[in-house]
């Protein structure tokens, strides 16, 4: 009788830890993953790389009123992007020329020697204030890339052309852009390829 009380109660307690669930049950072996499924919902998880958190800005400057509502018109259906057009005071532009040729015979002269030494730029332009004949190689309102040209040129032999600023009548803007960085990176090659003589900056540079 004592080891049969004995089994009874070994049974017994068996039973009670097993319906705690302290020895694990099938049902319980699933419990775990059911409840970490419900609360993650892979469907609702939007995953971001570190690129793609960060927001970045751009600006380009210096651009007219038609290339300014161009850019506005082309990015705007663009989702997450803020474009903000600022208005900029009239600067002068930095021309790239040979000047004061006093005649169009001197003028093709200048054209004909900078082909015999390769140099396929520059075309003849009246002005009077530079001129009265002149050969222009190009305007920049960033002065970075007139000195750039220049210098090429000179490498190539041009030994007379210079920079000179060349007062812009129209009135010009800087575009503004906010954007994922990744998004933003990618696009700025593609706008900058038809717009070169624009200056992009970071906000943060006057």
């Amino acid at each position: 009788m004592r080891l049969l009380f004995l089994i009874l109660l070994l049974v017994n307690g068996i039973l009670f830890l097993w319906g705690q669930g302290y020895l694990g049950t099938q049902q319980d072996a699933g419990r775990e993953p059911e409840r970490m499924t419900r609360q993650i919902i892979p469907e609702k998880l939007s995953i971001l790389s570190e690129m793609q958190a960060q927001t970045a800005c751009k600006r380009l400057e210096w651009l007219s009123m038609a290339e300014a509502t161009t850019i506005r018109k082309t990015l705007a259906d663009l989702p997450d992007w803020q474009i903000t057009q600022l208005p900029r005071k009239k600067e002068p532009a930095h021309w790239v020329v040979v000047a004061s040729l006093p005649s169009r015979t001197v003028a093709e002269k200048k054209i004909a020697e900078l082909r015999r030494i390769g140099v396929k730029e520059g075309e003849i332009v009246e002005d009077p204030n530079i001129g009265p004949f002149a050969v222009s190689f190009g305007v920049f309102r960033n002065p970075d890339l007139a000195d750039e040209l220049l210098k090429v040129l000179t490498k190539r032999g041009v030994r007379s052309a210079q920079i000179t600023q060349r007062e812009m009548g129209l009135e010009q803007f800087a575009i503004q852009f906010q954007a994922p960085a990744d998004i933003l990176e990618k696009k700025m090659p593609e706008l900058m390829s038809v717009l070169p003589q624009t200056s992009l900056l970071d906000c943060a540079q006057p």
